[in-house]
């Protein structure tokens, strides 16, 4: 079971990085007067960090990478 927190942790955290580095693309074409229209779509496919994301109850075992998660929530709403 560890083994799959180890993967969701990296997986939120790639996901995270993700977002920051489209939040960054976004702002360039913002600068240079290209309208990026719609969403971006980012892709998982690590079933555990897709679950803990869908759960809104917290463990000891998510503890850990929870500023990630509320990251990621917040940019998806």
């Amino acid at each position: 079971m560890r083994w799959q927190a180890v993967g969701a942790e990296a997986e939120f955290r790639a996901i995270a990085h993700g977002m920051c580095e489209i939040m960054w693309i976004k702002k360039v074409l913002e600068e240079l007067k290209i309208s990026a229209k719609g969403p971006a779509i980012m892709y998982s496919d690590n079933k555990t960090a897709i679950s803990i994301s869908h759960n809104p109850i917290h463990h000891d075992r998510t503890k850990h990478f929870e500023v990630d998660h509320h990251f990621i929530k917040e940019k998806i709403e």
